[in-house]
């Protein structure tokens, strides 16, 4: 299960108004770009030369071909936070909504990478800002909309916000795979394992390859107490995984189970 970081609403509303200001728009100088900076003076990182070359020929021109390198450079040197800011500035200067979508979900993927308080809140509210402006291309967005309600769930005090946005969604979208793994994964947070296997299933129904749902399901099997559904859950994914080491971690991990 993914770790849930939870960001006090006060601190939000204090760090956006130190670092954005009254607008909502990103600063032209963001967190993001301090922590590079920061790193570049102080770290010897993979394709360091490149970056700072890259970096200096943004000082002419915002070109979106040198903005992609960067954030390709800077996610395979082990920083998805500052890729991401990346991403989002390509979206901000040809907006699109997959742009913003790609730039809030790497935001959001960043928030295990760097806990700090200051850059949680930069992080949220990256993802934030993405997925509203996606859907302000496109109101009727689904991965957008489905994007947003994580943010709220997982990286705010807010979860309720994004609970009833799923759950609008899952009546508009009945039955869809992608809306019943995010209120499933909700279930397991909350313990209403019940409810976790119910939504796993659903979305096995519709699509019988997907792992994430069926280790999910195994989980949630054996949060009940119902070890022989987890093992037979588990047994179906072998095969599926396309990784023989995989296959091998599973069947000894359903070993344990059996013993």
């Amino acid at each position: 299960m993914k770790k849930q970081f939870l960001i006090p609403a006060a601190a939000v509303a204090v760090a956006l108004l130190l670092y954005f200001g009254l607008s909502n728009k990103p600063p032209k100088v963001t967190a993001f770009d301090e922590k590079r900076d920061l790193l570049l003076d102080s770290l010897d990182l993979p394709g360091e030369e490149r970056m700072h070359t890259l970096q200096n020929s943004l000082k002419n021109t915002a070109d979106t071909a040198v903005l992609g390198e960067l954030s390709h450079l800077w996610y395979h040197a082990g920083y998805p936070d500052i890729a991401a800011d990346y991403e989002r500035k390509i979206a901000d200067l040809y907006p699109s909504v997959d742009g913003y979508i790609r730039a809030g979900r790497t935001f959001f993927e960043a928030l295990p990478t760097d806990t700090s308080q200051t850059m949680q809140v930069n992080l949220v509210y990256g993802a934030r800002y993405c997925y509203e402006e996606a859907l302000k291309l496109d109101s009727n967005s689904l991965d957008a909309s489905i994007g947003l309600a994580q943010v709220y769930v997982q990286g705010t005090n807010e979860p309720m916000k994004g609970i009833m946005m799923l759950r609008e969604l899952d009546a508009s979208h009945p039955g869809d795979p992608r809306v019943n793994m995010e209120l499933g994964r909700f279930s397991v947070m909350s313990g209403q394992y019940d409810r976790a296997i119910e939504r796993f299933n659903s979305v096995l129904e519709k699509d019988s390859l997907h792992l994430q749902a069926r280790f999910l399901l195994a989980e949630s099997y054996l949060s009940t107490g119902d070890t022989l559904s987890a093992v037979k859950t588990l047994e179906k994914a072998i095969g599926l995984t396309g990784d023989q080491q995989m296959d091998a971690q599973i069947r000894q991990y359903i070993d344990t189970l059996t013993k």
